[in-house]
């Protein structure tokens, strides 16, 4: 899920879900999103993003 916060096109509240996030800490999650994104983070194409990631096994425990 991507949401749009200030419809901008630059601050997004995204959540994550994704088999590659198993057995990883949050931290580790985190770094691995801002990793795939540091062109569009580095260039301020995204200026903010609040994340939320889960491995298939914690989104079914702790999800929606």
């Amino acid at each position: 899920m991507i949401k749009d916060l200030t419809g901008g096109g630059d601050h997004y509240q995204v959540v994550i879900v994704h088999d590659s996030f198993a057995g990883k800490g949050l931290i580790d999650q985190h770094k691995m999103v801002y990793d795939a994104l540091k062109d569009e983070m580095g260039d301020e194409r995204i200026h903010a993003l609040s994340l939320k990631t889960f491995s298939p096994e914690q989104w079914e425990k702790y999800g929606a």
